[in-house]
C-alpha cells in the first residue's frame, strides 16, 4: 500500500502539516483537557483515555488521506508552537464532509480557528473539488458555530448524528470563496 501524500498549507500565521510523532504529546494534551473535549464526541468522560486516543486519532488522520483530504497538524508559523487539529474528514454513514478543529486553549481567542477552517475549505474546494462542506456543532458550544459562520457556512437547521442533537451547517462550492478576514489563505 503507498503511503498518502500529506500537502501542507500556510495560512498568514499557521501552517497546516500532516501528524509527526513528535506531535504524540502535544496531541495527547489537547484530547486530555476538559474543556478542549467538552463538545468533542465522547467529551470530558474520554480524558482519561487521552494518551490512547491520541495514538488511534494520529493514525486515523495519516490513514484518511487516502481520500485526498484529511486533517492536518496546526503548526503557529512563527513560533513552530502545536497549536491543534484542523482539516476534513468524512461523515460516517453519510456522503458528507465535516471541517473540523481543535485548538489547545492558550491558542484561544486569537483567530487561529477561523483561519484553519478557511485553510480547509478552500483547500477542499480549490484541491480537491469538493462540491459541499458540513459543519456540526452540539448546541451549547456558540464559539464554535460563529467560526463556521465566519466561514461562510449557513445553519441548516438542527438535526441528529450519531445520537447527539447537534446544529448543522453548511457550504456549496458556488457559494466559495468568501472573505473570512486577516489570515485567510490566499
Amino acid at each position: 500500500m503507498r503511503e498518502p501524500r500529506i500537502p501542507t498549507v500556510r495560512t498568514e500565521r499557521l501552517i497546516l502539516r500532516g501528524f509527526a510523532p513528535g506531535d504524540h504529546a502535544d496531541f495527547a494534551a489537547l484530547r486530555g483537557d476538559p474543556d478542549v473535549v467538552r463538545y468533542l464526541p465522547g467529551g470530558e468522560a474520554l480524558v482519561p483515555f487521552a494518551e490512547q486516543i491520541a495514538n488511534t486519532r494520529m493514525a486515523a488522520f495519516h490513514d484518511a488521506w487516502d481520500c485526498g483530504y484529511g486533517v492536518w497538524a496546526i503548526e503557529e508559523a512563527s513560533t513552530g508552537a502545536f497549536v491543534g487539529q484542523a482539516g476534513l474528514a468524512a461523515m460516517d454513514r453519510t456522503s458528507d464532509v465535516e471541517v473540523l478543529y481543535a485548538l489547545a486553549r492558550r491558542f484561544w481567542g486569537r483567530g487561529y480557528a477561523r483561519e484553519a477552517a478557511a485553510a480547509a475549505l478552500r483547500f477542499g474546494f480549490e484541491t480537491v473539488g469538493l462540491e459541499r462542506i458540513v459543519g456540526y456543532v452540539v448546541p451549547e458550544n456558540t464559539a464554535s458555530a460563529r467560526v463556521l459562520e465566519a466561514v461562510g457556512l449557513r445553519f441548516t437547521g438542527d438535526t441528529t448524528y450519531n445520537g447527539f442533537t447537534v446544529r448543522a451547517f453548511a457550504i456549496e462550492a458556488t457559494d466559495w470563496p468568501i472573505d473570512a478576514g486577516p489570515g485567510t489563505p490566499s
